[in-house]
């Protein structure tokens, strides 16, 4: 077409199909659910710009060589502006202000923004997906598929930034064509062909301006496009549109009819303006606000009862929540900077605690908190406050957040029921099937794996390797006490223990046991018919965990684990002694250490002259 001459009939065929093309474009933009269900809409822009500008070129040469450019040309040159250069002038010139001026403009400052928040929010975006994977929340093909759609996004946008200079650049070209047109018309006109100038411009300018017109009314179309494709937000429901969210959102606000409905009735009787008009629009708004409110009515009686109804039901319990004072729940509510800075700082801390702990944990609310004083902290597990403290009124949320970080690694346990692990277990069937299978509901029922994780995790094991633990677990299947199966799955993993106890340190620091407290301990343990369990008198009790205590706090605070060393039979009743009162000690025994592992010793727990 930008070389080889076109005969008129062909012509008017392109010219129909690049108008038709345009409100075809226009219309899939308006109901496509997602902006990245027409993710090939810059190349689409590309296209038409570059077939309009083609049909530019062949209307020229038909207009400058023959004063004639077919039917449609001649017909918007002729009936649409009424056969007035003058009026057609006007026209064209508004269709290239609003195209170029307005959408183009408009839609192009959009797609740059868009384009810059999209590759800004690309890390955070890529680093949640990791966390997902991490933490088991999503599958490797999920990850990956999620991954895939967020690159499509940030090309899609970047092309888009590109593709809008196609659309500005088209208003320009199409400005230049005509006023070259009208010029060289006249030119050929009156030098060539020996017409008047009247003539001249009769013939060449109404041709030109219909043809210029032909051109913007597609290119206006697809300006408008883009900007619907640039601006629109994601629809609120799944498979919704542009077009449905623009309906249900206007319709939803009866009052904004109504009041509508009573500035037209004003302004129907302000002197000088017609009346009737406003009349019949003041009638329809006010009826369509009547209509809209009355239909709402009846939903909003039945959110009210369904309302109803549960708050007579059991209430909601939060998994996890921070309760806060008056002066911190104000200084942190929702929409606030503040609130903003905590829940992202607590949104860290469950990512983080998931992917190091392998437990799915639950987002913590945040909310006031009754009896508290008003600069008062409180943390809750299923409404059993587990933490309380005062506060400073300028406690950053960091601080907040680390409190609930020391809470959630200690009770992870707690967030291990029957559904978790069903959920964790569901995930590693879709990439180990017949480990899954081999493990449950037989030789391990799902009961007893959910004690076995459950003690697993209080003791500060990560489960995140699912697939080592159940290997484990199948290999000691016989093993019916969860308690026994635990240290079995403890022993098998003493690689991945010994790492995480030592991590980048040259040897393992420990803290050992005196040979005769662990005879005292030994003795103590006896088994009631329920499993082993150790009596040991309140004194000899009190005098371990003062030893261990003084032992322990000896250790320099340089962040590394603090562990206390003893034999098998005697380590999981030497956890329970100490837990409380010892927080955060790791006791181990030989059999779960790494055999190549060095031993650095930092301390003895003796009791009396031992």
């Amino acid at each position: 077409m930008m070389i080889l001459p076109l005969p008129t009939p062909l012509l008017d065929i392109l010219l129909a199909t690049n108008i038709s093309l345009a409100v075809l474009i226009l219309l899939v933009t308006l109901y496509v659910s997602d902006a990245l269900r027409i993710a090939s809409f810059p190349t689409i822009l590309l296209l038409t710009t570059l077939f309009r500008l083609a049909l530019n070129v062949s209307s020229t040469r038909l207009i400058l060589g023959q004063a004639y450019a077919g039917e449609v040309i001649n017909a918007f040159g002729d009936f649409v502006v009424a056969g007035n250069v003058a009026v057609g002038a006007v026209i064209f010139l508004i269709l290239t202000l609003i195209q170029f001026v307005v959408i183009a403009k408009g839609a192009e400052r959009v797609a740059e923004v868009a384009a810059r928040f999209t590759l800004d929010a690309m890390p955070g975006k890529q680093m949640s997906i990791d966390a997902d994977l991490r933490a088991g929340l999503v599958t490797a093909d999920e990850a990956r598929a999620r991954r895939a759609a967020l690159q499509r996004e940030s090309q899609f946008y970047g092309a888009m930034d590109g593709a809008m200079k196609f659309v500005k650049g088209d208003a320009i070209a199409g400005i230049a064509i005509t006023l070259i047109n009208i010029v060289a018309g006249l030119a050929i006109g009156v030098l060539q062909l020996g017409m008047s100038a009247g003539e001249a411009i009769g013939t060449y300018a109404l041709l030109t301006i219909g043809d210029g017109l032909v051109s913007q009314i597609p290119a206006l179309l697809l300006s408008t496009s883009a900007g619907f494709v640039v601006t629109r937000v994601a629809a609120e429901e799944p498979g919704g549109n542009l077009g449905a969210d623009i309906g249900l959102q206007i319709v939803g606000q009866p009052k904004a009819f109504l009041i509508l409905s009573a500035l037209l009735l004003g302004l129907s009787v302000v002197p000088g303006l017609p009346f009737g008009p406003f009349v019949v629009l003041a009638l329809f708004a006010g009826l369509a606000g009547w209509r809209l409110r009355t239909r709402a009515e009846p939903g909003r009686g039945e959110r009210a009862r369904a309302a109803d109804e549960r708050a007579v039901g059991p209430p909601a319990v939060a998994p996890a929540a921070l309760e806060l004072g008056a002066d911190l729940a104000a200084r942190f509510a929702a929409g606030t900077v503040e609130g903003g800075k905590l829940a992202a700082a607590l949104r860290a801390v469950r990512e983080a605690l998931t992917a190091e702990t392998g437990v799915p944990l639950p987002a913590t609310v945040v909310r006031a908190g009754a009896g508290l004083p008003p600069a008062g902290c409180r943390i809750a597990l299923f409404e059993v406050p587990f933490g309380k403290w005062e506060a400073g009124s300028g406690t950053e949320a960091e601080v907040l957040a680390e409190r609930v970080r020391d809470v959630l690694r200690r009770q992870a346990a707690q967030f291990l029921g029957h559904q978790e692990v069903q959920d964790l277990l569901d995930r590693l069937e879709e990439t180990a099937p017949a480990l899954v299978r081999a493990v449950t509901p037989k030789p391990v029922p799902l009961e007893r794996l959910v004690a076995v994780l459950k003690i697993l995790v209080e003791e500060g094991v990560a489960i995140r390797d699912l697939r080592r633990v159940l290997e484990s677990a199948v290999s000691h299947a016989a093993e019916k006490d969860p308690y026994v199966l635990a240290e079995r799955i403890r022993a098998d993993g003493k690689r991945a223990l010994t790492a995480a106890l030592a991590g980048d340190a040259p040897a393992l620091r420990v803290v050992l046991v005196a040979p005769e407290v662990e005879d005292v301990l030994r003795d103590a343990i006896k088994d009631l018919g329920d499993g082993p369990r150790m009596l040991i008198d309140p004194e000899t009790a009190e005098a371990v965990i003062r030893a261990a205590k003084a032992a322990v706090d000896a250790l320099p605070a340089d962040g590394r684990p603090r562990v206390v060393l003893t034999q098998p039979e005697i380590r999981r009743h030497l956890w329970r002694l100490l837990d409380l009162d010892v927080p955060d000690v790791r006791v181990v025994s030989y059999r779960e250490l790494d055999p190549g592992v060095r031993l650095e010793r930092a301390g003895v727990i003796a009791v009396g002259g031992g």
